[in-house]
Parts: structure tokens; C-alpha cells; sequence
């Protein structure tokens, strides 16, 4: 009988350990979109108007934007499953790479939303030049078009040097994926 206590105890340790690791996920219903993220991180004030939701990590390390929209299907197939299904590294350059100075993508994968379907995920080491200050950076992305909205996750990290990029991307690269691999686009 005494085994019984030390099992409750047990058990509640892994209660309160869990809650103390708890995720927090806000889902956007009018834009469709939810993100699953650590309950510590910071939901920070809203930057720009294409950006629908930001979060960043509670040492200020990494930080992950889900951005959406209408979406415009010309010059692309008219069947959002089919087109993120044949999407390749020329289209992550020409959907996301534009928006940067120098971006190199790799990891391409076509994964799935909980109820089957695709979004494409992706990692992106990218310069930003502003004036004369060049900053570094990595990101993790998932994109997915669906119906009419489009809508996608970026956890980055940017710094000084691509050195300290890869320094502080080592001890965030897990909870990175997990937030990016939480990201769902609602079906319309």
C-alpha cells in the first residue's frame, strides 16, 4: 500500500511539470489561422497590417509571425491543394525569397495539417540590407494555400554575423518546429 502515496506523488509532479511547460494556442477566426507556442512567450503588438499574429520567445531570441491573405490563384493552378502539393525551392523564391535581400532555402517538405491537408515547410537562411547595415538571419517556414486565403508561420532569429545566426538558432531550433508545425490554416 505504500506504493500508492509515491505513484499520486508522481503523478502530480508530472501535473504541475506539465502545466509549468504548458502551450498556449490562439486561434485568429476571422483570418482563419492558429498558432500553438510556448505560454511564456510574449504576444507582441501587431507591426504591420499583414501580420496577423506575433510571438516571441521569452529571451527575446526567436521570433514567429503568421501572416495571410486573400488569395489570387493567376499564374498558378486553380487547385490550392495541387498547388502547394507540386511547389518547389523556385517557388519558395519567388512566393517568400523576394521579400529579402539575399535568401536561400532548404529542408523543402510537403507535410499536413491535422485533417490531412498539405502545407509545404521550409528553412531560409536570408540577408536583410538596410542602407548600409546588413543583418543575417534563419527562419523556419510552413505555407499553405487554402481555398481563398493563403497564410504561413516564420519563426526567425536575425543578428550581426551569420556566426551568431547559427549560435542562437542551435537552442531554439526545437521549439521552432514545434510552433511552425503547430500553424494551421482553417478550410474555408
Amino acid at each position: 500500500m505504500r506504493i500508492y502515496p509515491l505513484v499520486t506523488m508522481v503523478g502530480l509532479l508530472c501535473c504541475v511539470a506539465g502545466a509549468n511547460a504548458a502551450d498556449k494556442t490562439v486561434h485568429d477566426r476571422n483570418n482563419g489561422v492558429s498558432l500553438t507556442f510556448p505560454e511564456e512567450w510574449i504576444n507582441e503588438p501587431l507591426s504591420d497590417e499583414g501580420i496577423l499574429m506575433s510571438v516571441k520567445s521569452s529571451d527575446q531570441g526567436l521570433t514567429c509571425m503568421v501572416s495571410g491573405s486573400l488569395y489570387s490563384p493567376s499564374g498558378s493552378p486553380p487547385d490550392p491543394r495541387k498547388f502547394i502539393e507540386d511547389w518547389s525551392m523556385d517557388t519558395w523564391k519567388w512566393m517568400i525569397g523576394r521579400s529579402y535581400s539575399t535568401a536561400n532555402f532548404s529542408n523543402d517538405k510537403l507535410a499536413k495539417f491535422p485533417d490531412g491537408y498539405p502545407v509545404r515547410l521550409a528553412d531560409l537562411d536570408f540577408t536583410v540590407i538596410d542602407k548600409d547595415r546588413t543583418l543575417y538571419g534563419h527562419s523556419r517556414f510552413a505555407f499553405s494555400v487554402r481555398g481563398v486565403r493563403y497564410g504561413y508561420v516564420n519563426c526567425a532569429v536575425m543578428s550581426q554575423s551569420a556566426e551568431q545566426v547559427k549560435q542562437m538558432w542551435a537552442p531554439m531550433a526545437d521549439k521552432a518546429e514545434r510552433v511552425v508545425n503547430s500553424f494551421v490554416l482553417d478550410p474555408t
